[in-house]
């Protein structure tokens, strides 16, 4: 299931999701952080970057089942993203 990204929230820089993905990276699956690396090189619109950020946002207090669906969501904006 995919979040949706209220359109009134602040825009986050690379820099802001490139700390939040190492802040989470621990709780993720390396194959899944490592394309999320990928996708962060590339140059990205400030919605894309906006969305990544929150599907970050407590990533480490999610359960198993939740973080499983989020994983989902992280690897279709990457497939969507180009990495």
């Amino acid at each position: 299931m995919r979040e949706t990204v209220d359109p009134k929230m602040a825009d986050h820089s690379i820099e802001d999701v490139w700390r939040r993905l190492e802040r989470q990276s621990q709780w993720m699956p390396a194959q899944l952080y490592y394309q999320f690396e990928e996708l962060l090189s590339l140059h990205l619109e400030q919605p894309i970057l906006n969305e990544l950020y929150q599907v970050l946002k407590k990533y480490d207090v999610l359960t198993d089942i939740e973080r499983d669906e989020r994983n989902e969501s992280i690897q279709m904006l990457i497939d969507e993203n180009g990495a």
